[in-house]
């Protein structure tokens, strides 16, 4: 019986030695942590229903809400670089975000890409612009830009620097190069979504992944010839966001959102 009880003890602690994953809190939408220069820590949301960014403290207590002004009939797409101290030098909080049009009659999306303040001052906007990344660089802290005018093909694209006052210090992926500049359009998608499969030129064979929100594999396609891009018909997919990534022999490239209407 003692040595019963004593394995017993053993196990609990253990049990408790090792931890577990505990479930914290739940949100309806899309969200992830930033580190603010001034604040700390904070987790924040989108809301694409009532056009809002609201933050939250590590507690799960709610600490701001930033309204983003949507114009009409557009609807709003990313928000990113919750920060302070980066588009500023007055600790005020800042953040930048994008929103779409849809052309019902032409078939194609107009995005806007604006930086805020928490108070609604617009500090930039940028028409057509769809991603946008923050780097630290010894010659100081850039945002670029890259617009697109999907009225036209083949689409342009339009790669704008600016210096920004602040430097980075919020948690968000930076992914854009390493992929080689290249990003899937129209997207959202109605019918095709482009995807860039093998945008240097360099790989044989590519193979182009296709996830729902929750990892599972949608799709796989595999791409043995020299195209640089795999046109991806959308009337099999049901409404919704997806993500991509592509495989090339050793290597497999960061997942990247896609959406279908």
């Amino acid at each position: 019986m003692k040595n019963y009880f004593l394995a017993a003890m053993l196990l609990l602690m253990a049990r408790f030695a090792f931890g577990q994953i505990t479930l914290e809190n739940t949100y309806s939408h899309s969200g992830t942590y930033t580190q603010m220069a001034v604040s700390g820590s904070k987790f924040y949301i989108m809301d694409l229903t009532l056009n809002q960014c609201r933050i939250y403290n590590t507690d799960h207590s709610q600490w701001k809400t930033i309204n983003l002004a949507v114009p009409a009939n557009n609807y709003l797409y990313d928000v990113k670089y919750v920060s302070e101290n980066l588009f500023t030098t007055d600790n005020a909080i800042c953040l930048l975000y994008t929103y779409y049009i849809y052309d019902t009659i032409n078939f194609y999306y107009t995005y806007t890409t604006r930086v805020i303040k928490e108070n609604g001052t617009v500090l930039l906007t940028v028409p057509g612009c769809l991603y946008a990344y923050v780097n630290n660089i010894p010659a100081g802290t850039k945002l670029v830009t890259y617009s697109y005018d999907y009225s036209q093909y083949p689409v342009p694209i339009q790669t704008a620097v600016y210096a920004l006052p602040g430097v980075l210090n919020a948690t968000v992926p930076a992914q854009a190069e390493a992929e080689g500049l290249a990003f899937a359009y129209p997207n959202p998608g109605s019918d095709l979504i482009n995807i860039p499969v093998n945008p240097s030129g360099k790989a044989p064979f590519s193979e182009v992944i296709i996830t729902d929100m929750n990892g599972r594999v949608i799709r796989s396609i595999q791409v043995s010839d020299d195209r640089q891009w795999l046109s991806l018909p959308t009337s099999g997919f049901a409404s919704g966001t997806y993500f991509y990534s592509v495989r090339s022999g050793n290597s497999q490239t960061a997942a990247s959102k896609i959406v279908v209407r």
